[in-house]
């Protein structure tokens, strides 16, 4: 009986040798790119149309309009490409960042994990050792059966204790062994667990690795096309102040910095925000027409496209460095800023129930932020400062917020 126990638990001990395995972490974040691929695709067909126009003109004379208008088209296509290829490179970008997250979560429970499994294991080994030490004994011993430990009692008295003795030791033993069972299985299931968990983070740092190549390779193409969009807005941007004198349309280059312009843009939403709160909203009605903000009526670039189909926000006025630049309504100015680029010296004036007035490449502001002006006021002299290529009054009006035509409200 004792040998039966003793070759079975020497079984249990062998089977439970070299058992190591892992868990599955949270799949790693993959951000589908099916539509950014086509907006790609889509995009790059025009910018070789777009080329091909472009070279055909270049082989003429290349001081014309038409040559502006296609360059440009080609700089706003190329433009959308750089976005989209941003917008592509974001999105590699936040899904290493999910990946490396979900590493170091897995690192960290593998190590937990490691430690349990350990503790366990010193457990089991423990006992284990005891019950193998006991069941040895018995079997060296050789004369331990139930009945010579009955036989060898000298009473009455003695034969029963010692029958109790058997009765627990027996009893002992078995759930002994059921015990070292539930454990040994359950130390192989977390080791598997284990082995399933490394196995998947091996994984997701090959992908890591290869997502973090792709990405070097995306932020190499998007500098290389910054390079050549730069490259081509100071070709057309050339072409246009050569051609100012020719034509007055152009009054104002490309603007090259696109984070500078989102900036300016964001920072007059905010002093709209800033305006709504203290009661300036509204449908933007306004009683009675708008007042010209200069002197000059002549437009050269009107709302909202330049010929070339580049968009132009508001209303040129061509006048002399330093003529008169009026405030079309009455109302409270909101921004006053003296930019090197964009609007260059520009202000807002804000005439209540949601309508504005914005003033643009001024070379001075004759007020600030907070100042009252009537209809018809003084409030700055024009100039060609920031994104200008010549003297004129950058105009536009917005209802809440949002640029419309000015020649409704003129």
């Amino acid at each position: 009986m004792q040998s039966k126990k003793f070759v079975k638990a020497l079984s249990l001990f062998l089977s439970l040798c070299f058992v190591f395995a892992s868990f599955a972490s949270s799949p790693a974040l993959a951000a589908s790119t099916s539509s950014l691929k086509d907006k790609k695709s889509k995009i790059q067909s025009q910018i070789d149309e777009a080329e091909k126009k472009i070279s055909k003109l270049a082989s003429e004379k290349k001081e014309t309009q038409e040559y502006i208008a296609a360059l440009d088209k080609k700089i706003q296509l190329k433009q959308d490409q750089i976005d989209v290829l941003q917008a592509d490179a974001n999105e590699l970008q936040s899904e290493i960042n999910s990946i490396e997250s979900s590493i170091d979560r897995a690192e960290k429970q593998i190590e937990k994990t490691q430690k349990e499994i350990d503790k366990k294991q010193a457990q089991f080994d423990k006992t284990y050792d005891e019950y193998c030490q006991r069941l040895k004994a018995m079997y060296v011993s050789g004369h331990a059966s139930n009945l010579e430990v009955l036989l060898t009692s000298t009473d009455i008295s003695s034969i029963l204790t010692r029958s109790q003795m058997i009765k627990s030791v027996s009893e002992k033993d078995s759930e002994t062994l059921d015990y070292l069972m539930v454990q040994m299985e359950q130390i192989e299931k977390d080791k598997a667990e284990l082995e399933a968990k490394i196995n998947k983070l091996s994984e997701d740092k090959k992908k890591l690795e290869k997502d973090k190549k792709e990405l070097t390779s995306q932020i190499s193409t998007i500098e290389s096309s910054k390079r050549e969009l730069d490259n081509e807005v100071a070709e057309c941007n050339a072409l246009i102040r050569k051609l100012s004198s020719q034509s007055a349309e152009y009054q104002e280059s490309i603007e090259e910095n696109e984070s500078a312009l989102r900036k300016v843009e964001a920072e007059i939403q905010a002093a709209y925000a800033r305006a709504s709160r203290t009661g300036s909203t509204g449908s933007g009605a306004h009683s009675g027409a708008l007042g010209y903000p200069t002197d000059y009526r002549s437009i050269s670039a009107g709302y909202p496209n330049y010929s070339s189909g580049r968009y132009h926000g508001g209303v040129d006025f061509p006048c002399p460095s330093g003529s008169n630049v009026y405030a079309a309504a009455s109302g409270t100015v909101i921004v006053a800023k003296n930019l090197n680029y964009s609007y260059g010296h520009y202000l807002i004036v804000d005439h209540g129930n949601g309508l504005s007035t914005l003033y643009a490449h001024n070379t001075t502001l004759l007020v600030g932020v907070g100042s009252h002006v009537n209809k018809g006021q003084i409030i700055a002299r024009s100039g060609s400062t920031g994104n200008s290529t010549g003297p004129h009054c950058h105009f536009e009006v917005r209802v809440n917020g949002t640029r419309v035509n000015p020649l409704n409200y003129l």
